[in-house]
């Protein structure tokens, strides 16, 4: 077969063509637009720093019958014309909040020591708080700790059975859960107890300090019924009396207000200072108002005392002592600022 001879290169026509200033046509290729056309981008104009070459201004010549939405190319490899990769600096998040997603899968399957610190410190606590849950538990059924034995100690006139009928219902119960406050309020209801202490003695065992009411008069009601009263007024057990010297107080047959003359006297014998109180030795009252006592003085000899009302309990007691001296019989503090001897 006979080869084909090659077409001899054209020498003189392009160089004719550069003198002559015009652009010889490119054999079946569209003249090369900027990178930004390429992509659908605004081109910029070339700054001075950019080197010599490389533009990214827009061409002042496009080419004729290009079109106006032109698929972009294929990205060109070149390292001259491989656009930079934007910086982590330049996302809207800031650097700080760019993650690799490895870093990410990798955070999200190996944790983080401080989370499983936590997880550690979490599940150690509820294993505590589990066990002792359990240790007390057992320590509240277990029958070495049920309550078996009370004793009772400061009881004088107070029988010992009306204590233990407060008491005895507690047996059986866990010596870890006995209301100890409780039983002490409880037991100081009991007539002839101010207050009661209570303890536990391990590991079956419970303990209650008794502080009895100390008896100081006995009250002779208009009925003619006599009771035994502390301080406070409080009736006692008729045991009280025994061995204890007592003021007596009586209300007046012709009152119109028993309790309320028997409770003024309660109070203003409860209220009298510590040097007159020892020297009284009776007290009656018809009324709230109208209480009057007998005071034994040192000479032997006895002075009468209206003391009215159980208001201005000091000022009373202030003016009686002054007023012992004087000449007289009865003294009349029912009004302490206007005193009467006669």
């Amino acid at each position: 077969m006979a080869r084909r001879p090659s077409p001899p290169r054209p020498t003189g026509s392009r160089r004719s063509s550069q003198q002559s200033g015009r652009v010889p046509p490119q054999s079946g290729r569209a003249p090369q637009r900027p990178l930004e056309a390429q992509r659908g981008q605004e081109p910029r104009e070339a700054a001075p720093s950019d080197p010599p070459g490389r533009s990214y201004g827009r061409s002042p010549v496009t080419a004729v019958g290009a079109p106006r939405n032109p698929r972009p190319a294929p990205r060109d490899t070149r390292p001259e014309l491989r656009e930079p990769r934007p910086d982590a600096s330049d996302s809207p998040d800031g650097p700080d909040n760019v993650v690799p997603a490895a870093h990410r899968f990798r955070a999200l399957v190996a944790g983080r020591p401080w989370r499983r610190r936590r997880r550690a410190i979490i599940a150690g606590a509820v294993v505590v708080t589990l066990a002792l849950i359990g240790v007390l538990s057992a320590a509240i059924w277990l029958p070495a700790l049920r309550l078996q034995q009370i004793s009772v100690s400061g009881l004088g006139y107070v029988e010992e059975q009306a204590v233990r009928s407060h008491l005895d219902p507690r047996l059986g119960d866990s010596v870890l859960l006995l209301p100890t406050d409780a039983i002490g309020e409880d037991l100081a209801t009991v007539p002839g107890i101010e207050s009661a202490q209570v303890e536990r003695r391990w590991p079956d065992g419970m303990h209650v300090t008794v502080v009895e009411s100390e008896p100081v008069a006995h009250l002779t009601r208009a009925d003619g019924t006599v009771a035994v009263i502390d301080a406070a007024g409080e009736e006692l057990p008729a045991a009280a009396a025994e061995g204890a010297t007592l003021i007596p107080l009586r209300v007046g047959t012709t009152s119109q207000d028993p309790d309320g003359a028997a409770e003024a006297m309660t109070e203003v014998l409860a209220e009298l200072p510590d040097p007159i109180r020892p020297a009284v030795q009776d007290m009656t009252a018809t009324s709230p108002s109208d209480v009057t006592f007998t005071l034994a003085l040192e000479d032997g000899s006895t002075k009468s005392v209206v003391w009215g009302d159980a208001r201005d309990a000091e000022l009373k007691g202030d003016v009686v002592q002054a007023l012992i001296p004087q000449p007289g019989s009865v003294i009349d503090v029912s009004s302490p600022v206007a005193p009467v001897t006669r």
